[in-house]
């Protein structure tokens, strides 16, 4: 694979960045293996200065580490992490949905329902749990964006990354029922148009942790097993 034959205005280091980190969310990468720089700029094509540059941008979303004397690979995260971060996506989803509220448009609400109909059409696809994380974030960014808070969306977005590697796994080892979370966005829109403030805010809070509850009892099962 020759990223520089890819062309287009992104750059060969931005090129990498997308390629390894859907690499590390599809766990083509699993968490933990070691992210060897020639191997890699080898089968990308590329010279290790572009490479560095897209793993220094990977380890800072969280995706990957770097140790002395032994270079990068794939972070891993344990369950209290992974709790936090939850948590803190309840913390900061529902500031932002509340500072959003007051200035969410007609036109918000359209989008937003264009997002859950493609999310729809996306779940009934063969690879659904590769588009989960995708069509999650732009629904609910969708919301927050009015709120005008870019650094805490940037923040935001980390995390929902992080997280997305995991309930890719979930959704694709699991009987995983995605029809409450469905519920659950379009009732949030429904009270974001309504602007019902503490439902909406309530519903959130309860959708991001009922998601964590369900990720953790998952994971800590199928890690006791290995």
């Amino acid at each position: 694979m020759n990223l520089h034959s890819s062309g287009g205005r992104q750059t060969v280091a931005g090129m990498l960045v997308t390629e390894m980190r859907e690499r590390i969310l599809n766990l083509e990468f699993p968490e933990g293996v070691a992210l060897r720089q020639d191997s890699l700029a080898a089968e990308f094509g590329v010279s290790r200065i572009p490479l560095r540059e897209a793993l220094l941008q990977l380890e800072g979303e969280g995706l990957v580490t770097q140790t002395a004397h032994k270079g990068y690979a794939v972070s891993v995260l344990s369950l209290d992490e992974i709790r936090e971060i939850f948590d803190l996506r309840a913390l900061i989803e529902v500031d932002l949905l509340q500072r959003a509220l007051p200035h969410i448009t007609s036109e918000v609400i359209a989008a937003a329902r264009q997002v859950l109909l493609q999310f729809d059409e996306s779940l009934a696809e063969p690879t659904a749990e590769r588009h989960w994380g995708h069509y999650n974030w732009c629904l609910h960014a969708t919301l927050y964006t009015p709120a005008g808070r870019h650094r805490s969306l940037d923040i935001l977005h980390k995390l929902h990354r992080n997280a997305d590697r995991y309930l890719r796994l979930q959704l694709n080892l699991s009987d995983h029922n995605n029809a409450r979370a469905r519920e659950e966005h379009d009732r949030l829109i429904t009270l974001c148009e309504e602007r019902d403030n503490a439902e909406a805010t309530r519903l959130l809070n309860e959708h991001i942790l009922a998601a964590r509850d369900d990720l953790l009892e998952f994971l800590s099962a199928r890690r006791d097993q290995d």
